[in-house]
């Protein structure tokens, strides 16, 4: 059986992400530490996740409040 998480996305997929975007924090945490100058296209990215990861995250709590979730 394959572990999936909302809408049927797999597991595996959802855990790469995560070391995916961790290993990316830690290259721009390190950039920043180094008073490194930070390419406008990172600063672009971390704007588009940010947007992403309020709507995705909107959207679950209003479903999960207003939705047909089965409330226990």
């Amino acid at each position: 059986m394959t572990q999936t998480y909302h809408y049927g996305v797999p597991a595996k997929l959802i855990w790469i992400s995560h070391i995916l975007f961790g290993l990316f924090f830690i290259y721009l945490g390190y950039r920043l530490l180094e008073n490194k100058p930070i390419n406008k296209y990172i600063s672009i990215l971390l704007i588009v996740m940010g947007v992403m990861a309020i709507l995705y995250h909107s959207h679950l709590w209003y479903n999960y409040t207003y939705g047909d979730y089965d409330k226990k």
